[in-house]
């Protein structure tokens, strides 16, 4: 069998009983010389996928691929519970994704489930292969090998503390770092351990194995570089402590974030490069990509940014105006294009300038319980539960619609507070308090991306593939139809709107619906396309055959038509009124549909929505009165 087997855990040691004779040598000398040993026999692994791609932890794939792409398959877990994090890790035949604690292997083109196998506890960390084997660390303390053909467990190394790094593998040596505040240097092929090193806290970005060093952070504030054998070379404390991402190597420097700096040092002194760091609007949580001299990375100001690795400026960002849902991922270089995560849902690939937006696609939100209110109605006047208002709808860079107040500045980015930080009231104390921010609940998984397909994780707990090869013929889907005008008792007042076809007589439905027209009106459609998504600059609405100005919210799905004139209000002029909704797909599919209303300008403002009488039934309540609440 192996000649390695699982033995009894002891204070983070290795957990293996060696069946050749041999012992595990702890001290500092005997390290050094057991690496120098089996390094020079260590048998070189045919790594074939890394979260980062190489073990330099370059972010940039050598793969093909063209956009769009379209939804191939999608796979629901079973997992209730899970923090979505890790970045599935994929070769010739599966999709290996961790969630909950459990790995799944899903057939990359069938989407079929092939295999599971749990792990114990929870899986944040990214999983590579190599031989054949899948490699990644959990929460349950251990480094987990499993066969990537059934599942199987081929071993485990023991710590002293959860591993949520991404192992990184190179010439037949296994980096990860654990929170028992180590980095570990296992040999594949003996699976000893060459060297562990002692840092001042907790570990979470893989480490960066470059030239002859290996860097790496942690979560007490600190960088380490260290050298072959795992020696300290040199290291720096750097503030915030917020080490999420991975360092990364571009010629003789090492490119890191911490907070929203990035910040480069020389590779072999640790001297500052740099004149001053790369300043984010927000925490950088996603590990930099280095490409052509140049590095990429997203931030959780919603931008993504395109800087000069040799003085540290930024060349140019993106939305060069305004800005996308924050970005907690790690960039990935493709075809001289950037792919990446925005906020939790939208997956975006642009050109590697930044000057074109190339494919966006929106996932599923994730279905979550929500609260009816007592007796499973709305209060009059109000909007169903889940149906957004359209005062907080916001375009990127526009602010907030006409006449509403500017949303609430999310956690963490309050004027005075450092990013990386959340603000909190202490229980019972009524004082105010700042909570660090945690790892699993500020990074997002990336985007795993090979010839001609991508894959990736949603915080749904299901696991996505797309294809460039995949067909899509069908064009969007454009529903539910909503207007909203004022009502009395100033409240508003809905109606459901009928849509018709564009070969359909546009305003069949004119007559079935008689406002005034006092703003602000509203109108709202859902329109969505599972196949490329919706292509956000091929969305167009016209009023009676005019160019009108929208509102398109990609997350929500929702193209809203708002009529609310600044300055002196102004009703909307007598007669029919036809809005006509265009969306077109990234495949150039296209969908177009009409609503229409008639404004009278004569009418009163349209009484809100009565609550629902219930109706009592004989024999509904076998052996009970009538409840009170249904009494005449």
């Amino acid at each position: 069998m192996d000649s390695a087997s699982a033995g009894e855990r002891g204070g983070g040691e290795l957990i293996l009983s060696v069946e050749a004779g041999g012992t595990v040598m702890r001290s500092g000398m005997a390290l050094i010389v057991a690496f120098t040993l089996l390094a020079s026999v260590a048998v070189a692994q045919d790594v074939t996928w890394q979260m980062r791609y190489d073990e330099e932890s370059s972010g940039v794939s050598n793969a093909t691929i063209t956009f769009p792409t379209s939804l191939a398959w999608k796979y629901a877990t079973e997992a209730e519970t899970f923090n979505a994090v890790a970045t599935p890790a994929v070769d010739e035949n599966a999709v290996y994704a961790p969630v909950g604690d459990t790995i799944y292997a899903i057939d990359r083109l069938t989407g079929a489930l092939l295999w599971e196998q749990s792990a114990g506890d929870e899986i944040l960390s990214s999983p590579a292969i190599a031989d054949g084997i899948l490699y990644f660390g959990s929460r349950d303390d251990n480094l987990w090998a499993i066969d990537t053909r059934d599942g199987s467990v081929e071993w485990r190394y023991a710590t002293g503390g959860g591993i949520d790094t991404p192992p990184v593998i190179a010439y037949g040596v296994i980096y990860f770092g654990s929170d028992d505040n180590r980095i570990t240097a296992l040999d594949l092929e003996t699976r000893r351990p060459l060297w562990q090193f002692q840092t001042s806290g907790d570990i979470k970005a893989a480490p960066l194995v470059y030239r002859d060093v290996v860097v790496v952070g942690s979560l007490s504030g600190d960088i380490y570089c260290l050298n072959s054998n795992g020696q300290l070379i040199w290291s720096e404390s750097i503030e915030p402590n917020n080490f999420f991402a991975s360092p990364v190597g571009e010629r003789t420097k090492v490119i890191y974030a911490s907070g929203r700096d990035l910040n480069a040092r020389d590779l072999y002194s640790g001297r500052l490069v740099w004149g001053r760091p790369f300043r984010a609007g927000d925490l950088i949580v996603g590990s930099p990509a280095v490409y052509g001299r140049n590095v990429y990375i997203g931030t959780r100001d919603g931008s993504v940014y395109g800087i000069d690795s040799n003085r540290g400026a930024a060349m140019w960002k993106w939305p060069s105006d305004g800005a996308a849902e924050p970005i907690a991922s790690s960039p990935v270089i493709v075809d001289d294009m950037i792919v990446f995560r925005s906020g939790a849902r939208d997956l975006v690939a642009i050109s590697l300038d930044g000057r074109d937006l190339l494919w966006k696609y929106t996932l599923p939100e994730a279905e979550t319980k929500v609260a009816t209110p007592v007796g499973g109605m709305t209060e009059p006047g109000m909007m169903d539960p889940g149906m957004m208002d359209p005062g907080m709808m916001l375009d990127p860079g526009m602010g907030p619609a006409p006449g509403m107040e500017p949303p609430m500045i999310e956690p963490g980015m309050e004027p005075g507070l450092e990013p990386g930080i959340e603000p909190g009231v202490g229980p019972g104390t009524g004082q105010y308090q700042v909570q660090e921010l945690k790892f699993e609940k500020v990074v997002d998984p990336s985007v795993a991306v090979v010839d001609n397909a991508l894959f990736t994780l949603g915080d749904d707990g299901v696991i996505y593939g797309f294809s460039s090869l995949a067909p899509d013929n069908v064009a969007p889907t454009i529903a539910d139809a909503v207007l909203e005008v004022p009502g009395g008792s100033r409240q508003r007042a809905r109606f459901d709107m009928m849509l018709a076809d564009e070969d359909d007589f546009p305003d069949r439905y004119a007559d079935e619906i008689a406002v005034p027209g006092t703003p602000p009106i509203f109108i709202s459609v859902l329109v969505q396309d599972e196949g490329t998504g919706v292509n956000p600059e091929m969305v167009s609405v016209t009023l009676n055959g005019q160019p009108a100005s929208y509102t398109y919210d990609a997350r929500e799905g929702l193209v809203w038509y708002i009529y609310d004139p600044r300055g002196a209000a102004a009703n909307l002029p007598n007669g029919v009124k036809q809005v006509m909704i265009e969306a077109v797909d990234w495949r150039g599919n296209r969908a177009v549909k009409y609503v229409s209303f008639t404004v009278d300008n004569k009418l009163k403002a349209p009484a809100p929505p009565k609550p629902r009488v219930p109706t009592f039934e004989p024999g509904a309540f076998p052996g009970e009165m009538m409840p009170p609440e249904m009494m005449p």
